[in-house]
């Protein structure tokens, strides 16, 4: 377990060993969750990833152009 200071804005520094295993990058997004008194911090995928998770769940074989293409005529309509 790492500790690590609250800082006077209420910060919290991820150490780089965390963020290197998690592929975090400056700009990435995470979500904060609390459970009682624990805070979870969880790396948010991608819009691009999201999609393709969507396509292999149901079985179909599509590239995430694909997916976007067919979400826009579905809208434009």
């Amino acid at each position: 377990m790492i500790e690590k200071k609250v800082l006077k804005k209420g910060q919290v520094v991820i150490p780089k060993s965390v963020r290197d295993l998690l592929g975090l990058h400056e700009g990435d997004m995470v979500k904060i969750d609390l459970e009682g008194d624990t805070i979870k911090i969880k790396k948010e995928k991608k819009v691009s990833s999201k999609l393709q998770e969507i396509a292999e769940k149901h079985d179909k074989d599509l590239s995430v152009e694909e997916i976007k293409d067919q979400l826009e005529s579905r809208y434009e309509a």
